[in-house]
């Protein structure tokens, strides 16, 4: 027979487990459909799912940011751009409002990642969210035809970058000493007895077994200073083709240099450097310029995020509690759509898209700067929830130990939500404008080639998107004059 006044404690751990459960079920049910849908090349079943799942009104707005980056990626695919300015609008609002909620709020979340787990709280954005958030939304005012707004966000995006080491390393400030706090307080019951788990002894030993399921972190090469290569060149194209005086020059020429220095081998690159170089300095003038086009190609999709639970040794208890696992997120890489697409006027081969951005390592750069952090908040939830099971043991008996055991075991989850609409890599070709206007584009795997005709602008920029091999590619195009 439970204790007198379990009653109570048993039905808000039931709620707990209840709630995370059904919270689980129909946010992993929603993303598998949508990445399903992405996945199949239907993009605009994606971009209705997402909008579905974010409640996202036909202003844009919503509560769910990480819907709203799913959607705005979406609707861009399929030409709708103001909705999607208007949906990313709305999750940049949504960033800008973490740094200046209330205080209230953020403790009721430090409170549930310890005693639940991350899932629970509101979707916290990464440095790259944020880059490429201003990056779609240039993007979407070119095709727009909006080149002032393109400016501005183009601007964003940079400035993002550049504040991207400080707002990090003040963002794993805060995270540091949330998890001093909440180690202090674990090593201590409410009586200021000492621990009956030896805290740091276990941290220690729990932290040795984590890192030997992660020997990837060691082969991973990070980008340097959070710098997004795609971001980059197409700030530096953009200031290129749209430039308006030898102010825009210099800033296409630096990002160019930048991304040159970490794609030494792209042909387009090096052609694009050294022609804004020639039109900064005024050697050259862009409307002497020959006619070309680029072929941008986003291939594939972004990692997406499993969990991985790993047992952790307790030290001084472990006998008394019955389930002592961590639960930690895991990057799941996937494959590319197509090893490179091929350009040709006729049977006339112009040139191959060779890569530009590995946005896999992107991603990675920031989960392996993160992820010591992580390991850290794990361990201490789930250390915490092992005091819980001990002493439910040594007060409830063993149906009291049984209930807190279930607890742990149902709410020690890795928050796996990511932007997973994002492409695994970005590859470019730059080649001379067919004097035909029309040119195809074909790859190996293809099942028909994408036959496009050129607009009559000096200069064309044409966006691919595949997102799995055999799937059907997405295209659009717009143009700039001299």
């Amino acid at each position: 027979m439970p204790p007198k006044g379990s009653s109570k404690p048993a039905s808000l751990l039931f709620l707990t487990i209840l709630l995370t459960g059904c919270n689980a079920i129909q946010n992993k049910q929603q993303s598998a459909n949508f990445n399903q849908q992405l996945e199949s090349g239907h993009f605009q079943a994606a971009a209705d799912t997402a909008l579905s799942a974010g409640n996202i009104t036909p202003d844009g707005e919503s509560s769910s940011l990480l819907w709203s980056l799913q959607s705005g990626t979406a609707l861009s695919t399929v030409g709708r751009y103001e909705f999607s300015n208007k949906v990313f609008d709305s999750a940049e609002v949504m960033m800008k409002t973490e740094d200046t909620e209330n205080i209230g709020r953020k403790g009721l979340e430090k409170v549930t990642s310890v005693l639940v787990n991350n899932s629970l709280n509101r979707y916290s954005p990464t440095v790259y969210d944020g880059v490429m958030t201003n990056t779609y939304k240039a993007v979407n005012n070119i095709f727009l035809h909006d080149f002032q707004n393109a400016r501005i966000e183009f601007n964003r995006a940079a400035d993002r970058q550049r504040r991207a080491e400080e707002t990090f390393k003040k963002k794993l400030t805060e995270k540091q000493q949330e998890l001093a706090k909440q180690e202090a307080e674990a090593t201590t019951d409410s009586t200021n007895k000492k621990s009956p788990i030896d805290y740091q002894k276990s941290a220690e030993q729990s932290e040795s077994a984590v890192y030997e399921q992660y020997p990837e972190l060691k082969e991973w090469q990070a980008y340097p200073d959070y710098v997004n290569p795609y971001t980059d060149y197409l700030h530096g194209l953009y200031f290129m083709l749209s430039s308006q005086d030898k102010s825009d020059l210099s800033k296409a020429r630096t990002s160019m240099r930048r991304v040159a220095g970490m794609n030494p081998d792209n042909p387009a690159v090096k052609t694009d450097l050294k022609v804004v170089d020639n039109l900064r300095r005024g050697v050259w003038s862009k409307k002497r310029l020959s006619p070309a086009v680029w072929v941008i190609f986003e291939n594939g999709l972004a990692p997406t995020v499993k969990e991985t639970l790993i047992p952790i040794p307790l030290f001084l208890v472990s006998d008394k509690v019955d389930y002592a696992q961590v639960a930690l997120p895991k990057l799941n890489h996937r494959t590319k759509a197509y090893p490179y697409l091929e350009i040709f006027d006729g049977h006339k081969s112009l040139g191959k898209t060779s890569q530009l951005a590995d946005i896999d390592r992107v991603v990675q750069t920031e989960f392996k700067k993160e992820f010591p952090l992580k390991v850290t908040e794990a361990i201490s939830s789930s250390l915490v929830k092992a005091l819980i099971q001990y002493k439910a043991q040594k007060d409830g008996g063993p149906m009291g130990g049984l209930v807190a055991a279930l607890y742990q075991a149902a709410t020690t989850h890795a928050d796996t939500r990511s932007w997973s609409s994002l492409p695994k890599e970005v590859q470019l070709a730059r080649i001379r404008k067919p004097k035909s206007n029309s040119l195809s584009i074909n790859a190996p795997g293809f099942s028909a080639p994408l036959k496009i005709d050129l607009p009559d602008g000096r200069f064309t920029v044409i966006y691919v998107k595949a997102t799995t091999p055999g799937s059907v590619p997405a295209y659009k195009l717009t143009s700039f004059d001299a």
